[in-house]
């Protein structure tokens, strides 16, 4: 029997014609009546071959097997044109320089001067900060000097929360839960010259009897490696020092200090990213040695701010200059090279793997993206918030991209319907 109406055809024939589409064509079609719209919006197989290699941000590692990909086009168009709300969710009126972590994109760890804060997520994903899961003030030694007592960076690993601080000490805490309250297993005092230079990177390597947590500081030129037993159950708080026997050290040149640290995924690497210099190494952790040095770019006015592994074998860092930049470890060879489009500095770093890259600018609470794919501009530009403060730490999953400035952290969520949203475009400026 002929018919006019395109609805009545069996749904495997509808699908193969809506795969033949392009995205805008798609956008209409399901703007045409509800039927097709939830026909394309359920089908992956309509999406997924338009998206496969156009995703901006793509952490599969984090995304629902049940993710639909109608979802991740529509964020991903988000990202690049500039589509999203902000909302601040936390404000104080304290000058701080706060470090976070999105841990899995389940809970919200921030730290607030001596505390550390963790947030639950909603239903949504979104972080519910009105009131804490639970708050730790680490502890604290009291200095002659003008140091303040505030947590500088904290990573969370293993079931272990690790927090270098600028009294000079370390505190490791363990938290099998991370939505319960951790208690604190380990204060190390004097980390670093006798407790006169402040803790301002740390890692944590786990292994199958025992963690070992490396620290560093940006006025001091050794690493320390301080190991402890995993099989203590006491509840027990043990206060060491810096001098203590399990603590090894590596030295580098004179005038150079630690200013960020990170270890690869398979934990058998481990990158340094240097004050006084703007190149970082590469340690091998179980030799040691380094893998990768920077003896011909010595500068005592560059530093290292913070650095990531892209992948296995790819380094992501920023500079003080403003400067991004991936090294493939294995030549030694830099693969991707920009810089802020407002040449200013950079303060923090993340990727998703593939090929997003967000970082926080030194300026206005600005983040720039930018594509791996593209060597020649950025991708999108966010003012997160309406303060000239830098963007002190970042962390994002597919959906939202959560900030911390002098005095708040904002969300920016860009899972929204883009003609709900006023466009924020600055993809164009300073091209």
């Amino acid at each position: 029997m002929l018919t006019d109406n395109i609805q009545l055809l069996p749904v495997d024939i509808l699908v193969n014609i809506f795969k033949r589409l392009n995205i805008k064509d798609l956008h209409n079609v399901m703007l045409s009546c509800k039927i097709f719209y939830d026909l394309i919006k359920n089908d992956n197989t309509i999406w997924r071959p338009l998206a496969r290699n156009r995703l901006m941000i793509d952490l599969s590692d984090s995304s629902k097997s049940n993710e639909l990909w109608f979802y991740r086009c529509r964020t991903s168009h988000n990202w690049c044109k500039g589509y999203y709300q902000s909302k601040v969710v936390i404000n104080h009126y304290t000058n701080y320089m706060p470090w976070l972590t999105f841990h899995k994109s389940e809970i919200l760890l921030v730290s607030v001067g001596s505390e550390l804060h963790c947030y639950p997520t909603n239903r949504k994903g979104f972080p519910n900060c009105r009131e804490a899961l639970w708050k730790v003030d680490v502890p604290k030694i009291q200095r002659q000097d003008v140091r303040t007592h505030d947590i500088s960076r904290f990573v969370i690993k293993n079931n272990y929360i690790i927090s270098g601080n600028r009294d000079g000490c370390l505190a490791v805490y363990i938290a099998n839960n991370p939505r319960k309250r951790p208690w604190l297993q380990y204060h190390i005092q004097d980390c670093h010259g006798n407790g006169q230079k402040e803790v301002t990177a740390v890692e944590v390597l786990d292994s199958r009897n025992q963690i070992m947590v490396v620290t560093g500081s940006y006025v001091s030129n050794d690493l320390r490696f301080c190991s402890f037993s995993k099989e203590d159950n006491s509840n027990t708080t043990y206060i060491l020092r810096g001098d203590e026997p399990n603590i090894k050290s590596i030295s580098f040149y004179e005038n150079a200090g630690t200013k960020c640290l990170a270890l690869s995924e398979s934990s058998d690497k481990l990158a340094i990213g240097l004050n006084g210099n703007s190149k970082p190494l590469v340690l091998d952790v179980y030799t040691p040695q380094f893998l990768m040095t920077a003896d011909a770019t010595k500068n005592p006015k560059q530093q290292i701010r913070d650095i990531r592994w892209h992948d296995e074998n790819t380094i992501l860092y920023v500079t003080h200059s403003g400067v991004l930049e991936m090294i493939d470890v294995r030549a030694r060879e830099v693969v991707y090279n920009s810089k802020d489009p407002f040449q200013s500095s950079f303060y923090c770093v993340k990727s998703d793997g593939q090929w997003g890259i967000v970082a926080g600018s030194a300026e206005y609470s600005r983040c720039v993206l930018f594509d791996t794919r593209n060597q020649m501009n950025h991708v999108q530009m966010y003012f997160t918030q309406k303060k000239t403060s830098p963007v002190y730490s970042l962390d994002f999953d597919p959906y939202r991209l959560i900030t911390a400035v002098d005095r708040g952290v904002a969300v920016l969520n860009f899972n929204i319907t883009a003609a709900s949203e006023q466009q924020k475009d600055y993809s164009h400026i300073f091209y």
